[in-house]
């Protein structure tokens, strides 16, 4: 028995207690004794309760008789429990947990009844389960496999999406040793035993025929000690095969640009098609404006086998009625669905299904086929109609450099004829010329005595013709020379080259008195044989026409590099060049003006042939005072100097 003073204590606890508590009689499971608590939870007093059943203030559905039941447990085994869905005094719902305890209270037997409010725990665990189930989904639904492993390299926690690729279901990995599962993958295990030994990992991973960005984390206790290895792995597979595609293109980008024939474009363009899309049936037509057909250039090789021909060439044409013309025309790219639905397709015999045309500007088509009905993605045909871009520029380069080639080639033909025609037509002159001198110097010699004036004169003009036709088939031959008996191109100083021509010329240069001054010219990388040339014919014309219009010669030579090039300037105090005779003054055989002293006229066309064969050019600057002219040279690189 409790003490009086005990009694009280139990007393002042059972009032004093936040949660309401009420004793109930073990064989009625009516209400004999509530405290403050129960009161308020009830909306009443304490006393008002006494004498209360269960079933009165329990929820509905709760009956007298499942409360008999309940608290009939209680005495029985000692305790019971259960939970209630109530409204509160101020009509809020509230869940409370009831848990009856047996007590004997003197020599009769009770049933305590605990009550607490459990409606904030209640609500915690709700938010905390909807929280477990959003985690669940969010990582059943990630594109991600997440794992955790033990210290000792076993798997304790296997989830995520990417699961599925691996073939796995979520919590098939756990339990299992990841030294024995990815035995034959020793990147992966050489990445855990790094994770494992505390050090953070991120490394791209290949399993079968996908590839992973894998982190690998470690965990530690309070101790120190490794709890675990916490790692993600996000299947990055498309986002590799979309780096290899971006890199093809980049391929053919730089191939094409080395691509010299529309068969070597082709054959690049359909093999980078095929990597893009992994679609074997891929070929390349090119459009002949003529017939206003397309013409196959290039394929792959299963795309001629699945045509049954050799070669790409032995491909059906795409004549002007076909369905795959009428695609080249809009130049739209087009999907055809299913070839075998065209009612006038080019091959009615192939046995294909989608067809992808890619219209190459007025170059051609570029056709990519599947055996099956299929589809191309968005980044397919993105960087399919950027190849067909770049090979349509391709193609028209090649036809661009084609045309070019032949029209060189056509060029240089008629040079060189032109070349040999000079040179035969002046070197066969040569004998016909110095016999008709020779024999009209012994008529001279013979029966010149003989001849009145009016005859003498005659044979002077012949005389007189038949040396101007001998200087002229001289100048002819130099000129044709100009290529045929050139030299090497090599480091080159103008100045010793000028004072070589100077020394040529210094008779002539004392006997009119000619001033020539130079400043310092900048070396050139030339033929200095040809240098020489362009430099005395320049200088002897300016000496020539000066002297003629009684002026005494000054002339001023000098030089200036910019950009790779060497501007020589050859400047005069003579008569100058009439404004009329500036662009013509080079042609072979012609004179500007009205000029009393001798001369062919073909120096000036020799010293413009010099000039182009070394890719320069030579023109006449605009002067009222004297004649200016200007030409360039290539100038000395380090390159070149090196060499």
């Amino acid at each position: 028995m409790a003490s009086t003073e005990d009694a009280v204590i139990y007393q002042d606890v059972f009032e004093a207690s936040p949660d309401p508590i009420m004793i109930h009689d073990a064989d009625t499971g009516t209400v004999v004794r509530a405290n403050q608590a129960a009161g308020a939870l009830l909306g009443c007093t304490p006393d008002d309760i006494v004498g209360m059943h269960v079933g009165e203030f329990s929820p509905p559905g709760f009956s007298t008789a499942d409360a008999n039941d309940l608290i009939a447990e209680a005495a029985t085994s000692g305790s019971a429990q259960v939970e209630w869905a109530t409204e509160g005094p101020d009509s809020t719902d509230q869940l409370v947990e009831v848990t009856l305890k047996r007590a004997a209270l003197g020599d009769e037997t009770r049933v305590v009844a605990f009550i607490h409010d459990v409606t904030s725990i209640r609500e915690r665990e709700r938010k905390h389960a909807e929280q477990s189930e959003q985690l669940h989904t969010l990582m059943g639904n990630l594109p991600v496999v997440v794992f955790t492993l033990d210290p000792d390299g076993v798997f304790t926690y296997s989830a995520g999406k990417g699961l599925e690729g691996l073939g796995m279901e979520p919590g098939d990995l756990e339990g299992t040793s990841v030294f024995e599962t990815y035995s034959e993958y020793p990147d992966i295990i050489t990445a855990v035993e790094k994770a494992l030994d505390g050090e953070e990992v991120r490394v791209t991973q290949e399993v079968d025929n996908l590839v992973f960005e894998t982190w690998y984390r470690p965990v530690f206790d309070d101790s120190g000690q490794l709890k675990q290895v916490v790692s993600v792995a996000r299947d990055i597979t498309a986002l590799k095969r979309r780096e290899e595609r971006v890199e093809a293109l980049s391929d053919a980008t730089n191939e094409l640009l080395y691509s010299r024939t529309e068969t070597a474009a082709a054959d690049t363009v359909t093999q980078i098609a095929q990597r893009i899309v992994d679609q074997p049936l891929a070929a390349i037509w090119s459009h002949d404006s003529g017939d206003d057909t397309l013409y196959p250039i290039g394929a792959t090789a299963k795309a001629t086998d699945f045509a049954g021909v050799e070669t790409a060439a032995d491909l059906p044409p795409m004549g002007p009625d076909s369905h795959e013309n009428r695609i080249f025309h809009t130049s739209e790219p087009t999907v055809i669905e299913d070839y075998q639905e065209l009612s006038n397709p080019s091959a009615p015999a192939m046995p294909m299904r989608t067809l992808l045309c890619l219209p190459l500007d007025d170059q051609g088509m570029l056709c990519i086929g599947s055996e099956t009905v299929t589809s191309f993605d968005g980044d397919e045909r993105f960087l399919l109609e950027i190849l067909a871009s770049t090979a349509a520029a391709a193609l028209e380069r090649i036809e661009r450099e084609t045309r070019l080639k032949s029209k060189q080639a056509e060029l240089e033909r008629s040079n060189e004829a032109l070349q040999q025609f000079a040179y035969i037509a002046s070197h066969d002159l040569q004998e016909p010329l110095r016999m008709v001198s020779s024999y009209v110097d012994l008529l001279d010699s013979e029966y010149g005595d003989d001849l009145d004036e009016e005859a003498a004169e005659y044979m002077a003009f012949a005389v007189d013709g038949a040396h101007r036709m001998q200087e002229m088939v001289d100048a002819l031959l130099r000129y044709s020379r100009v290529e045929t008996k050139a030299g090497d191109f090599e480091e080159t100083d103008p100045e010793a080259v000028l004072d070589r021509t100077l020394d040529a010329l210094q008779m002539r240069i004392e006997e009119v008195d000619a001033t020539i001054t130079a400043e310092s010219l900048p070396r050139v990388d030339a033929d200095s044989n040809q240098v020489g040339q362009v430099f005395q014919n320049l200088l002897e014309n300016a000496i020539e026409y000066a002297t003629e219009a009684g002026i005494e010669p000054r002339i001023e030579v000098s030089a200036e590099e910019d950009d790779g090039m060497v501007t020589f300037t050859v400047s005069d105090n003579g008569p100058g060049i009439p404004a009329a005779d500036r662009e013509e003054v080079f042609d072979i055989f012609h004179r500007a003006g009205a000029h009393d002293t001798e001369g062919t006229g073909i120096g000036l066309a020799v010293c413009q042939r010099i000039v182009l064969r070394h890719d320069g050019r030579i023109w006449v600057e605009p002067s009222d005072d004297g004649a200016i002219f200007k030409f360039t040279l290539p100038a000395v690189t380090e390159v070149n100097g090196d060499d």
